[in-house]
């Protein structure tokens, strides 16, 4: 098929990707066609099988192949190079800057292979589809769970609960399941918080860069939104200290561990602070921890130090189990969680005893540690890769840190980022605009990538085209 060479700097999972990559844009593998098993390309290149499963799951990762359960890896079909209709459709950002926010929500929502999702915030489907063995959906169909078909406990399926509170006393987070209410994943979480929580004109602390969907729904609760900037470190303790004496805010939101969208975890000493301000100002921290179990090793997190006192921590399954399993909850004390409950009886009764029952059979059967480790693995590749590959188009980084999905780049300031998001569109590749992230509209030459997806060799061309005629 091809040959690798044994002298050259190229690291032998790089030389197969690279080759295969080349046979499949230059016709020699069309469309469709199968790859060779693992063990025969191992035997006919002369590797080991684990460095051609790391190739493997490369090219899965970059759309060139596609894995398919029970037989084998398959060239990818060609991608579309029409425009993506659905997003130029939308309102221009100009008349209404919450339009760029609904665009790539919609965008990363919407399911297609002719789309490269640099900008989304979800992971590749194969990558998920690992995570739930076939037992899981046999025992559901077979009546093991006959609950599964009837409503749900609005305060969520207690076996759920459950082991909730169980993986956060893992986390040294004193929890039982009188402290757990599910939610529809964890947007519903911050929205069920906002109403109970908020008032018209209240002041809310925002990170700055941070999860741009949370201020399209607080904008939406008629607050004030107040950014705070967030520093390697986590948020700017000065900044926090003088907006808390200004506003005398009502609440703080943040993400202590694989901040969305810069990559980040914030240092033990500014938990501390933070925690330390939310006591002298009397104001409620709400912990997004939704990408927390991809944190490698020790992670200190502030309900762990605070101990649901001052700080209401908010998970989800969503993003490493499939966006259509909408399972996220929140854990608090108790007298806030019975509010809680209250305004989900309101707003959709109760939650699905299905989707819970499915995500507690995961849990259950052990799949989702390894799943975790396995998915971890692969982004701390992917995520050297990804930078390797945006770095030589032109983006810049600023820290060589950071773990987890997203990293967080810069372009030249001589590129214009709108105009660039826009041409990627008629390319089929989603880009997010560093503006979305940024409640004072800052952030502007600056983009969010998933790593996952930001290896593709079109998306690498583009940016690198791109940037080079903006220089």
């Amino acid at each position: 098929m091809f040959e690798l060479s044994r002298d050259s700097t190229v690291a032998l999972v790089d030389q197969i990707a690279e080759r295969v990559t080349s046979l499949v844009e230059h016709g020699q593998l069309p469309a469709g066609a199968r790859l060779p098993s693992i063990r025969k390309l191992a035997k006919l290149v002369g590797a080991s099988p684990f460095t051609v499963v790391d190739a493997y799951d490369r090219l899965v990762a970059r759309g060139v192949i596609e894995s398919r359960a029970g037989r084998g890896f398959f060239v990818c079909g060609r991608r579309l190079a029409t425009p993506l209709l659905a997003i130029e459709a939308l309102v221009d950002s100009a008349a209404d800057p919450g339009s760029d926010a609904l665009a790539l929500a919609r965008m990363s929502l919407s399911h297609s292979s002719d789309i490269i999702a640099a900008g989304s915030g979800f992971l590749p489907e194969n990558w998920l589809m690992e995570a739930v063995p076939g037992a899981v959906l046999n025992r559901l169909s077979r009546g093991r769970r006959p609950q599964a078909w009837m409503q749900c406990a609005p305060q969520g399926l207690f076996e759920l609960r459950e082991q909730i509170a169980a993986r956060l006393v893992q986390h040294g987070i004193a929890a039982g399941a009188a402290n757990i209410v599910t939610t529809f994943g964890a947007s519903q979480a911050f929205d069920l918080l906002g109403r109970i929580l908020f008032a018209p004109g209240d002041a809310v602390l925002v990170e700055d860069p941070g999860y741009f969907v949370l201020f399209e729904q607080l904008r939406g609760q008629h607050v004030n939104l107040v950014p705070i900037p967030r520093t390697a470190a986590g948020p700017d303790l000065d900044a926090l200290e003088n907006a808390c004496r200004t506003h005398r805010p009502r609440a703080f939101f943040t993400q202590t561990l694989l901040h969305n969208p810069t990559g980040s975890n914030s240092a033990p000493a500014n938990c501390h602070r933070v925690l330390s301000l939310a006591e002298q100002f009397h104001f409620a921290v709400i912990e997004d921890d939704v990408y927390g179990d991809l944190h490698a090793g020790p992670a200190v997190r502030l309900a762990q130090i605070d101990g649901l006192r001052h700080v209401i921590h908010v998970g989800s399954f969503t993003k490493l189990i499939g966006p259509a399993l909408r399972v996220g909850f929140v854990a608090a004390e108790p007298a806030l969680i019975a509010q809680i409950v209250e305004r989900k009886v309101l707003s959709v009764l109760s939650g699905s005893a299905l989707l819970e029952g499915f995500v507690s059979e995961v849990l259950d059967s052990g799949r989702y540690r390894k799943h975790v480790d396995t998915v971890r693995t692969r982004l701390s590749r992917m995520r050297r890769d990804a930078r390797q590959a945006l770095e030589r188009a032109g983006v810049t980084f600023e820290s060589a840190g950071g773990e987890g999905i997203f990293l967080w780049g810069r372009v030249p300031d001589r590129a214009p980022v709108d105009k660039l998001v826009r041409d990627a569109r008629e390319h089929s590749i989603l880009l997010a605009k560093g503006s979305l992230f940024s409640p004072s509209r800052g952030c502007g030459q600056w983009l969010r990538f998933n790593v996952a997806h930001s290896t593709a060799p079109a998306l690498i061309r583009f940016l690198g085209n791109a940037l080079s005629e903006a220089a």
